[in-house]
């Protein structure tokens, strides 16, 4: 790889960076500041002083007076009681907590960088990897932790846990594991693991994740499918959370918009599956980005997928080729934030901008996904 575009993608990373900045600090003045963070250590909090947190939710007057209320719509997975300590530990106190996720951010963050550098072979230099990562998809992870939200590092560890499924199978299990407390993440990732047969990866995760529900059960002296019905029966995320891929097709039934999104996820990993040594991963990661419930907090799971691009513009033969998969590069990277921005301005009255802005990105996804496989394909071919 010459030196000449080797300063293309630099230049292209933190052109992303600056732009990022811009949009990062639009979305500061929002005043959002760890808005997701004390509802999740909240919930863990209660469950290690012995009480069912579910129950608690939506009550104006707290039950223990250092913990505080929680907003009904939060929620977490049984299991999450007990393996969410991980990222919202409810042993410490919620400044101390707080401090900790912000650390541990920091540390996932250049962890995961560097393993990506030192592990994913796509014809680059390792520093250049280990640069785009941490200057073109910060945002990503800046959202998060903007947010308060564990959900960067969870993508961090289906990140390693995929790029170990083979080597550690039950290392990979044991990250998958704690990714499934966000299931709406680590589903679609479980399911390419499936489509290769890493039953190894999926049972260990399982056997961890059934332990931890078991645990969760006996700090709260409840019984399992109580905590499930009761974890299940939250509007998790609040009503203008984006439900998937068809939420605006069913904007009054988010369930309804979630199951159907859920199938298209499925459909699309199982239409774009192919069992390249790091390709195989990259539908379900982009699936993860129209499959189920979310907001923002996951997006650093995309670059894997950038990753992958930059390979076939560093193998492409044609300029504008090299141009365009460098261009999905930038999109991966900016495009969610910089098309909310617009349309918000763009669509002032749209009580729906948000959903607007997921389902374009959304769609573009999908359509690169196709792209991707079948320049996938072709370089199969001509091998």
């Amino acid at each position: 790889m010459n030196k000449k575009f080797n300063r293309v993608i630099l230049a292209i990373s933190f052109f992303c960076l600056i732009a990022n900045s811009w949009i990062f600090y639009a979305i500061i003045s929002l005043k959002i500041w760890m808005c997701d963070f004390h509802g999740q250590w909240a919930l863990n909090a209660y469950a290690l002083n012995g009480i069912d947190p579910y129950q608690v939710r939506g009550m104006e007057t707290p039950l223990i007076e250092e913990i505080g209320t929680i907003r009904f719509d939060w929620s977490t997975m049984p299991w999450g009681l007990v393996l969410g300590n991980f990222f919202y530990p409810g042993f410490l106190t919620v400044a101390d907590a707080a401090i900790y996720l912000l650390a541990a951010n920091a540390f996932f963050l250049l962890i995961t960088a560097r393993y990506l550098a030192k592990n994913f072979n796509i014809g680059l230099n390792s520093l250049i990897i280990f640069l785009v990562t941490i200057t073109a998809f910060l945002a990503h992870f800046a959202i998060a932790t903007l947010f308060g939200n564990a959900g960067a590092i969870i993508c961090c560890l289906l990140i390693i846990c995929c790029l170990k499924a083979d080597e550690s199978p039950i290392f990979a299990g044991v990250l998958l594991s704690f990714a499934m407390v966000k299931p709406q993440v680590a589903l679609p990732i479980c399911l390419a693991l499936l489509l290769r047969k890493n039953f190894k990866v999926l049972l260990t995760a399982a056997a961890i994740d059934f332990a931890a529900w078991l645990v969760a059960c006996l700090m709260t002296n409840e019984l399992p499918w109580t905590l499930l019905r009761e974890s299940l029966s939250s509007g998790a995320g609040g009503n203008g959370v984006f439900s998937g891929l068809f939420t605006l097709i069913f904007p009054e039934n988010k369930s309804l918009a979630m199951l159907t999104s859920m199938i298209a996820g499925a459909l699309f990993i199982w239409l774009t599956f192919r069992d390249e040594k790091n390709f195989w991963m990259c539908p379900a990661f982009l699936t993860t980005t129209f499959f189920a419930y979310s907001f923002w907090n996951e997006f650093f799971i995309l670059i894997l997928p950038a990753l992958m691009c930059l390979k076939f513009a560093v193998r492409a033969e044609i300029f504008l080729e090299k141009i365009f998969w460098l261009g999905t590069v930038i999109f991966m990277a900016s495009a969610p934030y910089a098309m909310f921005l617009s349309l918000k301005k763009l669509l002032v009255d749209s009580p729906h901008v948000f959903w607007i802005d997921r389902t374009i990105f959304a769609v573009v996804i999908i359509l690169l996904g196709f792209l991707m496989t079948k320049k996938l394909k072709y370089f199969e071919e001509s091998t």
